[in-house]
């Protein structure tokens, strides 16, 4: 895929000119919508820092988005501090309530019972977005509660319109499970019991009321006040095992980040549990050892060697990582070049193989959940943060008069060894339910450093292809030059075992198909709604401007903020 020209350079004489890529030298925002881009850049322009800016936008994403994020959920991210030169992760996407045990999701017959992992209080983990970002705050930013909240609270008393993933999405079996299934769905995410539609003006007072008494009373109310109380009471009241001493203990965890390099930059990425940052990593310890820019761009040849590296990563995936409170891993060898050089050695240019067990095992469609945004700041900071609720609109529980709705992210444990979960990933003990663990995540907040500097911040929402989806970003610049705003919008492919098939978006080109199909791959073209199920986005840093990218998948926005004090969004200025 060609690159737009930017700001007028590189323009030969005779071509045609296109609208140019966002820039500015004051910062930058790229995430799911232009309403949390904008905060996220409002605040930017009043002097806040990255952190600041963060922290806002986490906030908008759960008004806009509360199908993918919000304060009933979790987060990862990884960021570098520009004052002490340091990189920190930060693991608080929710731990298993005290009461949870092993067999929690499983009906008498010893099954699991989807209605338990996916719709019921019992999938509920703590919540700790808002634990996170006040940590966040409160270390690194220079703002209060009351500035950071204010685009959020703005949204949720004036209304904001309604996108089209948002109007899409509340038109699902989700949905319409929840409408029917839990009090105050409906009047809260719907239209007259109806789905919502793309345009339409939607308000959330209680939200706003939720915030404000947050920024006016700390967060500790939320966790230890009378919100607590009524999380509790609604989780339980649908076969929750949430205690209030739960809520009070919340406490994200610090973790060492995890490093590689790739072809000399160096790879700053998310550590376990999250699997994605080591598995990032080591997917491109595997794909070091082929000239992927000399195959080209989508070619057979880098289609069907990348396709191999996913199988034999999502195979190791599936038995060697967990939460490394609980269990050993590894991460050492997984993201070593000598193993990266012996993975490489498995693949065959001539053949597509299978690396792991899949009998029986169909292609599903596993939903593109979730919320990533990254914002550079003319400080020189860093961040990068995934924040999800698990499923489109998470267990479903609405917590009433408060605005927000509960995630299921006990969902991600093991419920049973060897299971698939609903996105298509089998694992075995080293993830299996206890009190106090985190489950195994794909979320992947990427930064990239070249000789010192930060060169690109990146990450993606959509279930397993957040990791797929994040390396594919991170090839489309190094390898293939791209800018950001290219590299996310273009079409991604991703393969998690032979027998689910080789996903591939709409863009490949029809010999590329072929050859494929030649070599063995089982071609999973995806419709246009598969396509709103992976959302990657990024900002890139090139002599002293940023570049954002935003996705086109769903409602995307990548801005920037100029020294003449303008804001950018996907093309549009304005003050």
């Amino acid at each position: 895929m060609p690159n737009r020209p930017y700001l007028g350079r590189h323009v030969p004489d005779g071509i045609a000119m296109y609208k140019p890529h966002v820039s500015g030298t004051e910062g930058a925002v790229s995430c799911n919508s232009p309403y949390a881009a904008q905060a996220g850049l409002e605040i930017l322009k009043q002097g806040g820092n990255a952190f600041d800016a963060a922290a806002a936008i986490a906030l908008v994403l759960g008004v806009v988005e509360p199908h993918h994020s919000g304060i009933g959920g979790g987060c990862f991210h990884v960021f570098y501090d520009k004052k002490t030169e340091q990189f920190h992760s930060v693991d608080a996407r929710g731990v298993a309530p005290k009461n949870a045990y092993q067999d929690m999701f499983l009906d008498a017959n010893g099954e699991v019972d989807l209605n338990l992992t996916e719709f019921s209080g019992r999938s509920v983990a703590v919540p700790a977005l808002y634990r996170a970002m006040d940590n966040l705050l409160k270390q690194y930013g220079t703002m209060t509660w009351k500035q950071v909240s204010a685009p959020a609270i703005r949204l949720c008393r004036e209304g904001f319109y309604c996108g089209f993933a948002y109007a899409r999405i509340s038109d699902t079996p989700e949905a319409e499970h929840n409408r029917e299934s839990y009090e105050g769905f409906a009047q809260l995410y719907l239209n007259n019991d109806k789905p919502r539609q793309f345009g339409e003006l939607v308000k959330n007072s209680d939200l706003a009321d939720t915030m404000e008494q947050v920024a006016e009373y700390g967060v500790d109310w939320f966790y230890s006040g009378p919100v607590a109380d009524e999380i509790v009471r609604q989780v339980n009241k649908y076969q929750g095992l949430l205690t209030k001493e739960d809520l009070m203990g919340c406490a994200p965890k610090e973790r060492d980040v995890v490093r590689g390099t790739y072809h000399g930059d160096e790879i700053i990425s998310m550590p376990p549990p999250s699997s994605g940052g080591s598995h990032i990593i080591q997917l491109l310890n595997i794909l070091e050892n082929f000239d992927l820019k000399g195959m080209g761009f989508h070619s057979a040849d880098s289609t069907h060697v990348i396709a191999e590296a996913m199988k034999l990563m999502f195979a190791d995936r599936s038995v060697a990582m967990g939460d490394p409170d609980f269990v050993q891993v590894n991460v050492e060898k997984i993201t070593s070049k000598e193993y990266g050089k012996e993975l490489a050695s498995k693949i065959r240019m001539d053949k597509a193989q299978e690396y792991a067990p899949t009998e029986g095992i169909e292609a599903k469609e596993y939903r593109g959940c979730t919320s990533n945004f990254t914002v550079m700041d003319k400080f020189g900071n860093v961040l990068s943060q995934t924040q999800t609720i698990r499923n489109w609109w998470g267990c479903g529980v609405v917590i009433p008069g408060r605005g927000f709705v509960m995630n299921n992210t006990m969902a991600d444990f093991s419920p049973k060894v060897g299971v698939r979960t609903t996105q298509g990933l089998a694992y075995g003990m080293a993830n299996a339910v206890r009190p106090g663990k985190t489950p195994l995540s794909s979320m992947s907040p990427t930064i990239i450093m070249r000789d010192g500097k930060p060169l690109m911040s990146v990450g993606a929402a959509g279930g397993p292809r957040i990791i797929t989806s994040t390396l594919q970003v991170i090839l489309n610049i190094l390898d293939y030059d791209m800018m950001m705003d290219s590299a996310v919008k273009c079409p991604h492919m991703c393969c998690l075992t032979l027998d689910q098939g080789l996903e591939l978006e709409g863009g490949f080109s029809p010999d590329t198909i072929r050859l494929l199909r030649q070599r063995g791959h089982k071609i999973v073209e995806t419709s246009d709604f598969g396509e709103l199920l992976v959302m990657p986005n990024g900002i890139l840093k090139l002599d002293g401007t940023f570049f954002p990218g935003g996705t086109s998948r769903v409602d995307g926005g990548g801005g920037a903020l100029s020294d003449h004090g303008a804001v950018a969004i996907d093309g549009l200025c304005f003050l």
